[in-house]
């Protein structure tokens, strides 16, 4: 058997587990794993602490195994994925294609951004975000664009205290200048930018996508090393995209 064909044979064995998971909800053991899948138990056992490992599965207190935060994470993504696929990728396409850099769709969930399309770069010098990944609001562009369609007392919901929660040594601290200065300017040329703010060295841009009701119910992002990229050069490729997809949305009904 070729690795290729091993590898195989172990993702889904993998993907059988969670499905097994799925549908034992109180809980399961490594001897009924291992009996459940046909496999030994010291299989079982790899299999399990690896997806303890990534957090899509936890030990609950009798012992038995359940699914982890990440599985149930990457469950909801789903819908929001299949929402926000087919013809509305097109833009996001052609955006990392005359760009080169990754471009990505994230939806608000509470305190973060999550992204649920993604466009990676070719680039081997690259941020390790993909679809699933959870961006603090306040450290991201997209999290700032989808703050600035918010009322002042949804945003004192999400912050009750006025100290910003910290990612970098460059996130945005205060409750007052972000409301004051710095929403007020996304909201002015729709569109925001962030560097260093969610991760050391990279620099992005976001604008807003709206339904057909209007209300904005996503961030278009398009972001690179700050070293080789420059927001300013793809702020209207950006526009330009992010009216396609909420034209496209719109059409919907």
């Amino acid at each position: 058997m070729s690795n290729g064909s091993r590898t195989s044979s172990t993702v889904a064995t993998a993907l059988r587990l969670l499905k097994l998971l799925a549908e034992n909800p109180e809980g399961i053991g490594i001897s009924d794993i291992a009996r459940r899948l046909g496999i030994g138990k010291s299989s079982a056992h790899l299999l399990v602490s690896t997806l303890v490992q990534q957090d899509f599965a936890l030990r609950n207190d009798e012992s038995l195994y359940v699914l982890g935060i990440t599985a149930f994470e990457v469950g909801s993504a789903v819908p929001d994925a299949a929402r926000f696929g087919g013809e509305l990728l097109a833009p996001m396409r052609e955006l990392a294609d005359i760009s080169g850099e990754a471009v990505s769709l994230a939806i608000p969930r509470n305190r973060d951004a999550v992204i649920v399309q993604r466009f990676e770069t070719k680039h081997v010098l690259r941020a390790e975000i993909g679809i699933g990944t959870r961006m603090p609001l306040v450290s991201c562009a997209s999290g700032k664009v989808l703050l600035a369609a918010m009322s002042e007392a949804e945003i004192d919901n999400l912050y009750p205290d006025e100290e910003l929660p910290r990612v970098t040594r460059h996130t945005l601290r205060s409750k007052a200048s972000l409301k004051a200065t710095v929403l007020p300017v996304v909201r002015e040329h729709r569109y925001a930018l962030t560097e260093g703010e969610y991760a050391e060295g990279i620099t992005g841009v976001a604008a807003g996508i709206a339904d057909a009701s209007g209300a904005l119910v996503a961030a278009l992002s398009v972001a690179g090393p700050s070293s080789r990229f420059h927001p300013a050069e793809w702020v209207d490729p950006l526009l330009t995209a992010a009216d396609a997809m909420t034209a496209l949305l719109a059409s919907r009904r």
